[in-house]
C-alpha cells in the first residue's frame, strides 16, 4: 500500500461512513496503516459503558466498499459482528 495523505484521508472517511451506516449513537475511531491493510480502532457507547474493538481491513476491501455495494455490505456485516452488543445479530 502506498501511504499518502490522500489515502489516509479516504480510509478515514470511508470507515466513518461505514460506522454511520451501522447506526451507532456515540463513537470514536482511528484508522492506522499496516502493510496492505488498515487497523481500525473503535470505541462506542453501549448501555453498560464504552466498548473498544480493534480489527484490520484489507486496503482493497475498503477501497472497493466505496463503489461496490456487495463489498460494502460484506464489510458492514463484519463490522457489525465486531461492534454489536452480545446477543444482537
Amino acid at each position: 500500500m502506498n501511504l499518502t495523505t490522500r489515502n489516509l484521508s479516504e480510509a478515514k472517511e470511508t470507515v466513518g461512513n461505514l460506522l454511520e451506516q451501522l447506526g451507532l449513537t456515540s463513537y470514536l475511531f482511528e484508522v492506522e496503516p499496516r502493510a496492505d491493510r488498515w487497523e481500525v480502532r473503535v470505541e462506542c457507547a453501549r448501555d453498560s459503558g464504552w466498548q473498544s474493538s480493534v480489527f484490520t481491513v484489507e486496503d482493497a476491501a475498503l477501497r472497493a466498499s466505496r463503489t461496490d455495494r456487495l463489498a460494502r455490505d460484506q464489510l458492514l456485516g463484519e463490522m457489525h459482528k465486531r461492534l454489536a452488543p452480545p446477543g444482537i445479530d
